[in-house]
């Protein structure tokens, strides 16, 4: 069960990278903002976010978070994808949701991954 959450949790994430994508054809010129957008979110989530980031905090990475996760669902929203947007804000809660049930946490904890994987 926690590999399939950690797994859901990395479609996620990739699925939340690709909408900044889908965000930035938008602008113009869209050749640019197609692969610049994306990098900048990765390398904010990468710095913020991720389980190795440099900068976690109790508070900061939370932060990082929300903010990455619901611009990727307002960007889908915002260029005309409500289906694509309103999907992604379910799967987000819900990949989220078991990624705190208690059953994964002890999974992680008995494997010895909780210095490694941080939900």
């Amino acid at each position: 069960m926690v590999w399939s959450v950690l797994a859901l949790l990395l479609v996620v994430e990739l699925l939340a990278w690709a909408s900044y994508g889908v965000l930035g054809w938008t602008w113009s010129p869209a050749w640019l903002w197609v692969w610049l957008l994306p990098l900048l979110v990765v390398a904010l989530w990468a710095l913020t976010a991720s389980p190795r980031a440099r900068w976690r905090g109790a508070v900061l990475t939370p932060v990082a978070k929300v903010l990455v996760l619901t611009g990727a669902v307002v960007s889908l929203l915002v260029t005309g994808h409500p289906v694509a947007g309103v999907a992604l804000a379910v799967l987000v809660v819900v990949t989220h949701l078991a990624a705190r049930h208690p059953d994964v946490r002890a999974q992680l904890a008995a494997a010895g991954d909780r210095s490694r994987v941080h939900i």
